[in-house]
């Protein structure tokens, strides 16, 4: 990428779809809930407390990169967290939740922004702007920090009012306004936790196979430079 575009087109482009993205949040995620027909559900969503993870971390990934400092190993990860939660909110609302509401007025623009949107220029910005690098396996325990804690909240909240901001974390009701037993939510959750993990093990794999792969590339070109037999 940095050979098609000079250097300083590059960090305007990663700049511009930061701040892309950093805006979208900011703006999506209260209008979504303002307009809900009860907001009170609506700030229960791991969609909203994904995207708002999103919005902060681009947030400080545009100051970064407006005063030019480093980024640190902490806001990689974070990064990285928020392309993990973002590809499950897209995936599992497509192929799970969409089927489950309709959506009107400018919640029709906001639940797009939320569920596809974002996650896409949030997989796009990985894929062209963000530097590989060798994460330790031990980071997958950091990704899914927030999950858990989302989880283990939603679980307890509903066994003391009744209220789950899903159906599959629902065990009180059958199928579809839960899933008829904690078993079953286990289950789910033991899925899910799958998911996560898997995603942040193909996350550091591509990572190290790119490192691999340039390392091998500078390799032979300093050999071939310097006329290595």
């Amino acid at each position: 990428m940095t050979k098609i575009l000079s250097q300083g087109r590059y960090l305007h482009a990663k700049f511009l779809l930061h701040l892309i993205i950093a805006v979208t949040g900011i703006i999506s995620v209260p209008l979504h809930i303002l307009f809900s027909p009860d907001p009170s559900v609506s700030v229960t969503k791991f969609t909203i407390h994904s995207n708002i993870i999103a919005a902060i971390v681009f947030i400080v990934s545009t100051f970064f990169l407006l005063t030019k400092k480093q980024e640190n190993n902490v806001l990689d990860l974070c990064k990285n967290a928020a392309l993990i939660y973002m590809i499950i909110v897209l995936t599992t609302y497509h192929f799970i939740l969409s089927s489950g509401g309709e959506y009107s007025g400018m919640r029709i623009i906001t639940n797009f922004t939320l569920h596809y949107f974002t996650p896409i220029l949030i997989l796009l910005n990985w894929m062209i702007f963000e530097e590989k690098k060798w994460y330790s396996y031990k980071s997958i325990a950091f990704w899914l920090a927030f999950p858990i804690i989302y989880g283990a909240v939603s679980l307890l909240r509903g066994a003391y009012d009744g209220f789950y901001p899903y159906f599959f974390l629902n065990p009180n009701n059958p199928i579809p306004d839960g899933v008829g037993s904690y078993i079953n939510v286990s289950f789910v959750i033991a899925g899910f936790t799958f998911v996560y993990c898997m995603l942040g093990f193909l996350l550091i794999i591509i990572n190290r196979g790119v490192l691999r792969f340039e390392c091998a590339k500078q390799l032979r070109k300093y050999k071939k430079d310097n006329v290595i037999e």
